[in-house]
Formats: C-alpha cells, structure tokens, sequence
C-alpha cells in the first residue's frame, strides 16, 4: 500500500525554518502542506528551507506548488531553499525543466548556510 499521510516538522536552526517532509507530496497532501507552508513562506525577509531528505514523492501539483513558493520568496526579497531530493524526484525536476526555477542545494545545511547568510 502506498504511503498517504505526509509529516511535517517544523524547527527553527539559525535563524531558519527548516520544514522537513516525510512521506508523499500529492493530491491527498497537498492541502497539508500548502496549510503548514503559506504561513512561512513570502513574507518580507522570512528564510524558509524544505527538507526533502524523506519526501517520497511529489506529483505536478506539488511541483507547482513549490515553484509558487520560489517566486513568492523572489518577490518579497526572501529565501526558499529547497534541500536533499532523492535522485528520482532531482530528476523529474530537471526533466520538466524547473531544475533553474527552483532555488535547489545538495543538503540542508548548505541550504540553511546560504539562507543564514541572505
């Protein structure tokens, strides 16, 4: 059976958020997540990183969803980062060509290093 709940867990680590995901981000998630995210992200000067270490998936609306998040973060002069996607996921990202919409780092600490340092 596939998986169908996504956690979110929410800490603050050197003046960042840091949201780490585990689970799927999909049809049945979606409204989770965007409820947890809205909140943090787009507001002037809020430094935002996902943690997609566990994110086991993420279909075209969640994709979405995050390219609203990067856009919302450039217009109000604040950081989205988003941190440790699976080969898989870093994949489909760069098939469809989001790969240089999305603000994208290798680890969570990279991410929350250039966050700290915005």
């Amino acid at each position: 059976m596939a998986e169908t709940t996504l956690d979110i867990q929410i800490e603050e680590r050197q003046g960042v958020q840091v949201v780490t995901v585990t689970g799927p981000l999909d049809s049945v998630t979606y409204d989770l997540f965007r409820e947890k995210m809205e909140p943090l992200v787009g507001t002037s000067s809020s430094r935002v990183v996902l943690d997609c270490t566990h994110l086991s998936y993420v279909n075209s609306r969640g994709l979405t969803l995050l390219a609203r998040y990067q856009r919302l973060a450039a217009g109000t002069l604040s950081f989205f980062g988003i941190a440790a996607l699976s080969e898989r996921i870093m994949r489909a990202i760069e098939l469809l060509g989001l790969a240089k919409l999305l603000t994208l780092y290798p680890t969570v600490d990279e991410a929350i290093k250039a966050a700290s340092s915005m």
